[in-house]
């Protein structure tokens, strides 16, 4: 299967184990759906997800169009998801695969902020080609504005006990990792982490996952460009 690069508008895909799902044709939607779904990138996260036998939490921290959250959700029926996406025109998207999905949707939680280092309000950058691309990175006068919750402070309000955290948010992942305190890591068993190039261009990749590992954490690398961690 292959949704067309030229030919725009909505689609519904109706997938065999039962997921339906919105995307965008002539976007890049199509190229998360394939890392997701049919390249599994994030499968290590996923299996140690569905071998979680309690009620947890799981944060969906850059929730695109929602595919984490819905797989997240399908992998374990004891998991709530609270994912957080400020864009407006993949909250739109997100929401539409929420509600085409309700058995699942039921259990995932739509928040409008980013999430860093800590609280600021920001402009947030939309990528009309590679929705999943937009990030608060961007230049110009384009931007919309949205608020950014600290990492620190979402993990201290958790409603429940955290089991996972995926992370993909397009270059802000530096700031949490540099500016949120040791002691919450020590609540987050398990981190799904996609790595992007600093935007200030202050430390690298690999500079980045050595203070994982000084956090407490085993690296393990996913099937595409992520990294699982645990403790």
């Amino acid at each position: 299967m292959r949704i067309s690069q030229q030919r725009r508008g909505l689609r519904l895909l109706r997938f065999r184990n039962g997921l339906n799902l919105v995307c965008r044709g002539g976007t890049r939607d199509w190229d998360v759906i394939h890392e997701l779904f049919f390249a599994q990138s994030y499968g290590c996260a996923l299996q140690y997800l569905s071998t979680v036998s309690r009620p947890t939490i799981v944060l969906d921290l850059g929730g695109n169009i929602g595919l984490f959250s819905l797989l997240a959700a399908q992998s374990n029926p004891l998991a709530t998801v609270h994912v957080f996406e400020p864009g407006p025109p993949n909250l739109r998207i997100l929401e539409m695969n929420r509600l085409a999905n309700p058995q699942l949707g039921e259990r995932i939680h739509v928040h409008d902020d980013a999430v860093g280092g800590e609280a600021q309000s920001a402009k947030w950058f939309f990528d009309e080609a590679n929705p999943g691309g937009s990030s608060l990175f961007g230049q110009g006068d384009s931007g919309v504005d949205v608020q950014i919750r600290a990492f620190a402070e979402v993990i201290e309000t958790s409603p429940d006990a955290i089991s996972l955290v995926k992370i993909d948010i397009e270059g802000a992942e530096y700031s949490i990792v540099e500016e949120t305190p040791p002691e919450i890591w020590q609540r987050i068993p398990a981190i799904s982490l996609e790595l992007h190039h600093d935007p200030e261009g202050k430390i690298s990749n690999d500079q980045l996952l050595k203070k994982m590992t000084g956090f407490g954490y085993r690296l393990q690398p996913e099937r595409v460009c992520s990294f699982f961690l645990t403790r």
